[in-house]
């Protein structure tokens, strides 16, 4: 869910109507999100609260029709803002030399 501005669009309006309906944080519904689909959920955190809890996301689940309204957040303006986020990081976090030699440059939303 990074492509929602690294965490900073967690008043997207979709977003906080289905937080609201489970009594769950926007972050709780975007990493369950992650789960459902099967994705790695590795939230990143430095306080103990907020790790506590991104670590409930396993006593819910996000219905069918909640699941498509998530989905229709992934836009191609999302996926360009993920893009961007994830070459800055995998190049800041990663590369050891500067450059992206070997670093998966290509993103899909299939």
């Amino acid at each position: 869910y990074r492509s929602l501005r690294d965490g900073k669009a967690f008043d997207n309006p979709t977003l906080v109507k289905i937080a609201e309906s489970k009594s769950k944080s926007p972050a709780q519904i975007l990493g369950r999100w992650c789960v459902q689909k099967g994705f790695v959920y590795v939230p990143k955190s430095v306080k103990k609260t907020r790790m506590e809890e991104n670590a409930q996301v396993f006593d819910f689940e996000l219905t069918d029709d909640e699941m498509a309204e998530l989905d229709g957040l992934t836009t191609p303006d999302a996926i360009e803002t993920f893009v961007g986020l994830y070459r800055k990081c995998v190049n800041r976090d990663t590369s050891k030399d500067g450059t992206m030699d070997g670093v998966k440059m290509e993103i899909t939303s299939d």
